[in-house]
């Protein structure tokens, strides 16, 4: 089966970023192209200088590479993973270098997490390095997590795609897609609230139901409101991805 796809995604900065007048270092964006629909998000760690600035450059690198390469990459997942993940890894390094070179520093500086999935022609790609969760609806309407969030490591050994293993760290997943279904990335300072002891909230089904009907512009606000109300010391993003019968999405 074939559907329509619609995103909305939303980051909000921490109560430690607002009190001290600093960017928010969790950033969430959604792109469509070359008939692929992608969302990503990262969150910037609070121990690298330019993270903030990192995270919307792995996000932006990532969605373009999925977007353009989603086929090549589900082949290379049909042998190995690690083909694929190191490719990713690659793109986002090399964005890293080329913005570390003007703004004069270290590219370890920018270090940030990422978790992205893709859809197209019936088929999913999933890729987690992150602190976040990731979960999806299954064929019933139940949720289900692709991957869990971990926040037991210490600050410094978080997953950051500057670090020399995050290839091999970076876990992808990929499948079919034969009913109604949904997907949704929860950055670290909203997953903790979002999952009790690895079973997703009933919130993000609502949001995804809300995502699929409401306009976009309608639904964004309404993330971005909700992640505000509900702020931590940690900053919060979230990426939505909604699938319904082709044509009957609202834009």
């Amino acid at each position: 089966m074939n559907f329509s796809t619609k995103t909305a995604c939303a980051f909000v900065a921490g109560r430690a970023q607002l009190q001290t007048d600093t960017p928010g270092r969790a950033y969430a964006a959604a792109r469509e192209s070359n008939d692929v629909t992608c969302i990503a998000a990262a969150d910037g760690a609070s121990f690298r200088a330019h993270s903030a600035i990192g995270a919307q450059v792995a996000v932006t690198a990532a969605l373009g590479f999925v977007c353009k390469n989603f086929e090549s990459l589900w082949q290379n997942m049909d042998k190995h993973n690690a083909k694929a993940a190191q490719r990713l890894v690659n793109r986002c390094l090399d964005a890293f270098r080329r913005k570390s070179n003007k703004l004069g520093c270290d590219s370890g500086e920018l270090g940030c997490s990422l978790s992205f999935v893709a859809y197209s022609g019936g088929r999913y790609l999933a890729g987690h390095l992150s602190d976040g969760l990731m979960v999806s609806v299954d064929a019933a309407g139940q949720l289900q997590t692709l991957f869990a969030a971990e926040t037991a490591e210490p600050a410094a050994a978080k997953p950051l795609l500057t670090e020399p293993k995050a290839a091999s760290r970076l876990k992808l997943m990929r499948g079919p897609i034969e009913a109604l279904t949904g997907f949704a990335l929860i950055s670290e300072g909203s997953a903790q609230s979002l999952c009790d002891d690895g079973v997703p909230a009933p919130a993000i089904l609502q949001w995804l139901e809300s995502n699929a009907t409401l306009p976009r512009k309608k639904i964004k606000s309404a993330l971005a409101d909700n992640l505000q109300q509900h702020a931590s010391d940690h900053d919060s993003a979230i990426g939505l991805l909604s699938l319904r019968p082709r044509e009957a999405l609202p834009q």
